[in-house]
């Protein structure tokens, strides 16, 4: 018996991309998974500089707002949204959308991805004093949270 086909979109190819993008997925027809890419050199720049300003802060903001307005859209529609808009701080975005879930009152599993963090490393790597220091990752972290029953899973940077 062949495989079912897995419906992938994606909706963001930098930070800053058009905002109405999400909905437009999420409407426009039928999807298992919806990505969107918000990283960049010089996004990873800019969430840096959020990052100096304030700490908990350090990922793509947008990308919340999108959730606000279409979480349920996405859980009505059992969309499954994978997303490196942490950015500099997968597990702070994670925290963020969570909030937003419990106010909206939808209930959504909400995992993160870590590890692409070298900040700590950059002595030993010979980098200097970078405003950031991010490896790619691959994709097991992302599985694992989609074989956990993770609905959104953030990251930093992936491939």
């Amino acid at each position: 018996m062949p495989a079912s086909p897995l419906r992938v979109g994606n909706a963001s190819g930098f930070y800053g991309d058009r905002f109405s993008a999400v909905r437009e997925m999420l409407e426009g027809g039928q999807l298992d998974v919806l990505t969107g890419d918000y990283l960049a050199e010089l996004t990873m720049l800019i969430l840096g500089r959020d990052r100096m300003k304030d700490p908990s802060t350090g990922y793509a903001k947008t990308f919340l707002k999108q959730m606000e307005q279409c979480l349920a859209l996405v859980v009505e529609k059992k969309v499954k949204v994978v997303t490196n808009a942490g950015g500099l701080n997968p597990a702070g975005l994670a925290a963020a959308l969570r909030e937003v879930a419990a106010k909206l009152g939808v209930k959504v599993q909400v995992a993160h991805v870590e590890g692409d963090d070298l900040s700590a490393q950059v002595d030993a790597l010979g980098l200097g004093s970078p405003l950031t220091a991010n490896a790619y990752l691959g994709g097991w972290g992302i599985a694992a949270c989609l074989r956990a029953g993770a609905d959104i899973v953030v990251t930093g940077r992936v491939t």
